[in-house]
């Protein structure tokens, strides 16, 4: 895990959480959440979109929006 997180590129870090993702299901949950926080980091660069972010990561457009959404929920829940 800590190996993922050293990962200096945001985008190389991404895609590797997304391999992880797929390979271990019990990690799901903090490796989603790191996705989504570096989702969100990739989101607010200058230029960004969801096309752009998605097509960085070799993901779908409407994926980047999932992930950024379950992400800020999470956040929203943590605070109440």
């Amino acid at each position: 895990m800590a190996a993922l997180e050293e990962i200096a590129d945001p985008v190389e870090r991404a895609r590797a959480l997304t391999q992880v993702l797929k390979s271990l299901p019990d990690q799901n949950k903090r490796l989603s959440l790191l996705r989504g926080k570096l989702v969100v980091e990739l989101l607010a660069q200058p230029g960004a979109s969801l096309a752009s972010v998605g097509a960085e990561l070799n993901i779908d457009r409407q994926t980047v929006r999932q992930i950024r959404d379950a992400y800020l929920k999470k956040l929203g829940e943590a605070g109440e």
